[in-house]
Formats: C-alpha cells, structure tokens, sequence
C-alpha cells in the first residue's frame, strides 16, 4: 500500500480548513492545534492539501488535474469535497473580508465546476457536509476515516459557526 495523500477542497467558508486540521492530525502528520490548516502539511509519509476554492489574497484556482498527475505514482489519492449551506458561506465570506456577494456567488460556481470535474474522475472521493459534521458528530467522522482507511478517535471540539449566522428570533425559533 502506498502512502496517502488527501486533498481537501470545497467552496471559502465551507469548514474545509477544519476538516484539513482533523485528516492531518487521524493520519499522523501533526497535532490539530500544530498546524494552521493552509497549503500542504507533509510529513514525509502522509500528506495534506487544503486548499479553499478560491484560495490566496487573489483568488486564485487549483489545477487538480496536474495535483492528479504530479502524485498519482508515489500515493494513494483521496479528495474531500467540503459543503456548508452556501447562503451561509456567501454571507461568512463578506462578513470576514467584505467580500460582495456577487463575487461570491461566481467564485462558487467556479467551485463547484472543480469539485464537479473530481466527482467525475477516478480519484475516490468523500463528500464532507459541514452541517452534518455539527448533527451527527463524532459518527459522521468515522465514516471519514473509514473512506481514508485510517483508525482514530481523534474529535476535535465543535462550535457551530452557522448559528451565530441565522437571527434565531426573526423566525421564531428561540
């Protein structure tokens, strides 16, 4: 078997960084709170790659066919597509860095043309939903792990960052 390489991407504000953190830390390569999330975390026998769709201070795009052929040789290859509610992703990233909606709603169609051209490619892939990650809990994690083929029972601490994002007395919920 060969070592592991997971790439994690989905949409800006979708969890994708926390959930970089978690595959990182169940495989080996660093402690949770040891690595900040971004890029590349190697650790010479497993390796994480994170990166949110867009990435960097100008939006930039991932080739994830040449992220195919550059490692398909020397690992086993594994994406996990991250989703949150994307109303809820549009508005954490304006809230973060002004960004307006409309650039949003185009870099996520961008996004999702990515995350579509994996899904239909030959790379395994795992559809990671932040709003079941914050349900389910722990056994939501396990069938990440299961998907990677590793055992842990690493759970990081959750906070839900969507319920501080919906007015909670507007819709009468509270």
């Amino acid at each position: 078997m060969k070592n592991k390489c997971v790439f994690i991407i989905g949409p800006e504000s979708s969890g994708s960084k926390l959930i970089a953190k978690v595959c990182s830390h169940a495989l080996g390569i660093s402690d949770f709170k040891a690595w900040d999330g971004g890029a590349w975390n190697d650790s010479g026998t497993h390796k994480v790659c994170h990166r949110s769709l867009p990435y960097g201070k100008n939006p930039k795009f991932p080739d994830v066919s040449s992220w195919i052929k550059e490692h398909e040789e020397e690992y086993d290859l594994y994406f996990i597509l991250t989703t949150r509610d994307i109303t809820i992703s549009h508005l954490s990233r304006y809230q973060r860095w002004r960004k307006p909606f409309s650039q949003s709603a185009t870099e996520s169609q961008t996004a999702k043309n990515i995350m579509l051209e994996v899904m239909h490619g030959d790379i395994p892939y795992f559809i990671w939903s932040y709003e079941s990650f914050m349900f389910l809990g722990a056994d939501y994690l396990q069938n990440l792990y299961q998907f990677l083929g590793v055992e842990s029972d690493f759970m990081p601490e959750l906070r839900d960052a969507n319920a501080g994002k919906v007015r909670k007395r507007k819709f009468g919920l509270f």
